[in-house]
């Protein structure tokens, strides 16, 4: 991120590079060099992947050649979502850590905090248990957003037959839909695999209660959970309700 900032004076692009910003993105400024360059000092996240580097804020994203401090294209943010493979598990630690509900003004735990058994227990050796489906949400290449089920005794445990779920995007890609993408390619998944409902269990104070009630999860229940959390607890039927 320091790089690009640094640098921010040697940005250029090509001819063909202006008229590729201005139509994925539909904006005529009069020097696309310079607006590039003032939404790249106001990014939420750069990111180096590879030969290039990733600056994202406000709904888009800058691509630039790192070499050259060439500005190679923009366009909106729109995660592609995919099946979760083997290969992405690796990655579940980050996405769990990111799930974790953290209220306005406390501050973030420490990451090792995933490593409680209470929370270690959605992601641990997963892959080998019934249940164990998800699916990844890629950006320019970088995974942002994972959403995945199993079936454990845990905080949304309903019983044996109900895979219950996660869902985690890294912050600086929220509110651009990445989550509801990811949960109706879970719920398909889901449906495809044989299972006719998901559970969840979310805090009561947790402004994603409304998110999931929109897709089609009722509340059943109230409880507190190990560190005295009030939770509920959270049903979608497939039958019932359209994913």
């Amino acid at each position: 991120m320091n790089d690009l900032i640094q640098n921010i004076e040697k940005l250029h692009t090509t001819e063909l590079g202006t008229i590729r910003i201005q139509k994925n993105l539909g904006i005529d400024a009069d020097d696309i060099v310079e607006w590039c360059k003032e939404t790249i000092k106001q990014a939420n996240s750069i990111i180096g992947q590879g030969k290039n580097l990733y600056a994202y804020g406000k709904g888009i994203v800058i691509t630039v050649n790192a070499r050259s401090n060439t500005i190679i294209t923009a366009h909106k943010i729109n995660a592609k979502v995919r099946a979760m493979e083997k290969s992405d598990y690796a990655c579940l630690n980050e996405f769990l850590y990111h799930s974790i509900f953290i209220p306005d003004g406390e501050n973030l735990p420490p990451r090792s905090i995933i490593n409680d058994p209470e929370i270690f227990i959605y992601i641990k050796d997963f892959g080998d248990r019934p249940g164990d489906l998800g699916v990844i949400a890629e950006q320019s290449g970088q995974v942002v957003g994972a959403a995945w089920t199993r079936i454990i005794s845990a905080y949304g445990h309903l019983d044996n037959n109900t895979p219950e779920l996660a869902v985690s995007i890294l912050p600086e890609f929220r509110g651009y839909g990445i989550g509801m993408k990811l949960m109706h390619k879970l719920f398909k998944l889901l449906k495809e695999n044989g299972y006719s409902k998901t559970s969840l269990s979310v805090q009561k104070d947790n402004p994603a209660v409304r998110f999931y009630q929109r897709l089609g999860y009722e509340i059943i229940c109230e409880k507190l959970d190990h560190v005295g959390h009030e939770d509920y607890l959270m049903i979608k039927d497939f039958h019932s309700l359209k994913a």
